[in-house]
């Protein structure tokens, strides 16, 4: 990821005041979209709470609410952030889990499904990018 510096310097290496301008909008739009997540966890929390829905629709709305908001970064033109798509998509497969009602507790199959990623991603020598990291 660039640092603002960079992204706001013209090919000449000098400050672009326009790009910065766009650059200060985008983190100011960032920072409202992740209020706004914020403020809707809490509201929904509450309400989930005051209906006493079931834990499967309590963490189904947690999920709505995390990827709505990544979907509403992308379509703004605001940077996705991949841990809160991540996160989102584990509240989803565990409010599914419940609604379901699956007999095999969740927690140890996404440990696997986590260390046996660790091991593909890090560990495995061919399963690293050609510049080394």
């Amino acid at each position: 990821m660039r640092s603002m510096m960079s992204w706001c310097c013209g090919p000449d290496g000098r400050p672009d005041f326009d790009r910065m301008t766009k650059f200060m909008a985008r983190d100011d739009r960032a920072r409202r979209f992740d209020a706004a997540g914020w403020a809707l966890f809490f509201i929904w929390v509450g309400i989930a709470w005051l209906a006493e829905v079931s834990i499967a629709v309590g963490l189904l709305g947690v999920a709505a609410i995390t990827l709505g908001m990544q979907a509403i970064r992308k379509v703004s033109g605001v940077p996705v952030e991949g841990f809160w798509v991540l996160v989102g998509l584990g509240f989803a497969i565990a409010g599914a889990w419940q609604w379901y009602d699956v007999e095999k507790p969740l927690a140890p199959i996404l440990l696997i499904a986590i260390g046996v990623a660790l091991l593909v991603w890090r560990v495995w020598p061919w399963s690293r990018r050609s510049d080394g990291k």
